[in-house]
């Protein structure tokens, strides 16, 4: 299921939302010679600029600080870019007009270290390890996890528009609960930590994201109040 878009007209225009996309964009430009020089070069460059999660506690903290921030907006793919922007262009606007465009970034950020811990933690890498890539984490998804635990505390209500995909290939388009689509999303996750594949899925991060993203918006409400559901906009076709 890919959302591609929320019901309901809004006049909020997200501009850090537009900065964070283009911010990975860019990055990923960057990237791209990297990949169409070689194996060598990509390993190379993912292990000088993104996290390794063997490396923690052995190269100095501030290198390790600095490798936890950059591998938020590194990806291993074009696929990998497209589908994280997409449900950061989703889900992030909304949160962004709750918390307002300098606090958002600052709760984006956070919620992508606290996933970024969850992976490290709990993501079971062995080291050292024999395949390349199994201790290097990359990508903006636990931090889009992050918001997206936030726009479920928010938007409990509110109607997801979503592809359902057959072999990658949209088939009908069907609105679905925000409740409902996000807890799938992350039930997703969970079942993929029971029923472990081959893939390279960072799931730990994904759901220390989303509750990283809960709680923290659950005590943003305690100073300021989540907006009231707009029975106008349910109502919307």
């Amino acid at each position: 299921m890919l959302p591609i878009g929320t019901i309901g007209r809004r006049d909020f225009r997200p501009y850090m939302t537009f900065a964070l996309i283009a911010l990975n964009v860019l990055v990923f430009l960057i990237q791209i010679p990297v990949f169409l020089s070689g194996e060598a070069a990509i390993k190379h460059f993912f292990q000088t600029y993104a996290l390794n999660s063997c490396q923690i506690g052995i190269e100095p903290i501030t290198l390790t600080f600095r490798n936890a921030l950059f591998t938020m907006f590194l990806h291993g793919s074009p696929m990998h870019i497209l589908f994280n922007m997409i449900f950061l262009w989703i889900f992030a606007p909304r949160v962004e007009e709750y918390f307002g465009a300098k606090r958002f970034l600052t709760f984006y950020l956070i919620v992508g270290f606290l996933a970024t811990i969850a992976h490290v933690i709990l993501g079971g890498v062995a080291c050292p390890v024999n395949e390349f890539g199994k201790d290097i984490l990359v990508g903006a998804s636990g931090a889009i996890a992050g918001i997206m635990g936030a726009f479920l505390f928010l938007y409990p209500g509110s109607r997801i528009r979503t592809a359902i995909l057959l072999f990658r290939i949209p088939v009908t388009v069907i609105n679905v609960p925000a409740a409902v689509y996000l807890l799938v999303w992350v039930a997703t996750d969970v079942m993929g930590l029971i029923f472990p594949d081959a893939g390279n899925v960072a799931h730990w991060a994904h759901i220390g994201g989303f509750v990283s993203g809960l709680v923290l918006l659950f005590m943003a409400t305690l100073f300021v109040p989540a907006p009231k559901v707009d029975q106008l906009e349910q109502l919307e076709r």
